[in-house]
């Protein structure tokens, strides 16, 4: 049999905004419930119950994947699924909440009026803002441990980041394009035409108006970091490791613990797979075009063929 592909394309279901795939922005709050129960579903085939009754177990961390769960006020909020193996070979699974962030800098001494300006333009998708120290290894001295204010932004779900980012993140390269097209000369020179007075853009920025704050946004940072890293990185909750899970109620996060004194691992039974399909000359595969060739498999080091 010829494998044939017409190289035509075709527009992907559901449009073609990578940022929509991967997220899910653009689904409704129902659908997103629907695929958080399904998910419930499958991993329960697998053994993977949540935990629901209040209680401590020891497991394995063998998992972690990106989640949506119902919080006590019955809205969608993300979450973290990690997934154990006991000691007995038995599984579950526990959801625990994080709230998604990203930082955004501003102009100098800007901070206040830009966190004014977010939090009544985004009212509803953001869930706190805050102002932190953080180190910028932009700067020319940060090695003596200068630090820079950065706003803190929080979200209830990633689908609120993401949406909250898009209005953003045009504003800020429009702003970082400015600045360096921008020397200082050319800063100095136009303010004192202007007003006949030399004074500095932070300075300038100070005097804009509150519908001109996205202006003074310059630098956005960890916007990109996926969801399930960051939470892993701040809480330091990490894959092949042992932990004491501790849930008391839907009302409370779960406690995870991590317990360095248990060394050995259970024997997990593991599943890999490879899929060889056709495709265009320097191109990746298209499932709408292209062809299966053949799925090879392999369950606890024995290989095994379906062609």
């Amino acid at each position: 049999m010829v494998l044939q592909n017409s190289g035509r394309f075709k527009a992907d279901r559901g449009g073609g905004d990578q940022d929509n795939q991967d997220d899910g922005s653009s689904m409704s709050a129902l659908k997103r419930l629907e695929r958080s129960q399904f998910t419930d579903e499958m991993d329960s085939r697998f053994g993977f119950d949540r935990m629901k009754e209040p209680g401590e177990k020891t497991g394995w961390l063998i998992n972690m994947h990106p989640a949506e769960i119902l919080d006590e006020d019955k809205k969608m909020i993300s979450a973290v699924d990690y997934y154990f193996i006991q000691e007995d070979g038995s599984r579950f699974k526990v959801a625990l909440p994080f709230k998604p962030y990203f930082y955004i800098a501003t102009k100098k001494n800007c901070e206040r009026e830009v966190i004014s300006y977010l939090s009544k333009k985004f009212q509803g998708k953001v869930a706190k803002l805050e102002i932190v120290p953080k180190e910028d290894l932009d700067l020319p001295n940060h090695l003596v441990g200068l630090k820079r204010s950065y706003i803190k932004l929080s979200f209830h779900t990633v689908d609120d980041l993401v949406k909250v980012k898009r209005e953003i993140s045009p504003a800020v390269r429009k702003n970082r394009e400015r600045e360096q097209s921008n020397d200082a000369y050319t800063s100095m020179l136009s303010s004192a035409l202007s007003g006949g007075n030399v004074t500095s853009a932070d300075e300038d920025g100070m005097s804009k108006s509150i519908s001109d704050q996205l202006d003074n946004i310059v630098d956005m940072r960890e916007y990109d970091v996926p969801y399930h890293v960051r939470v892993s990185i701040d809480l330091k909750i990490h894959v092949a490791h042992w932990y004491n899970v501790r849930y008391r109620g839907s009302a409370y996060p779960p406690e995870i613990v991590r317990r360095d004194d248990l060394v050995e691992r259970p024997d997990p039974v593991v599943l890999a797979f490879d899929i060889e399909t056709t495709k265009l000359p320097l191109k990746f595969p298209d499932a709408e075009t292209d062809q299966i060739m053949m799925i090879s498999y392999m369950i606890d080091g024995q290989v095994r063929f379906a062609h």
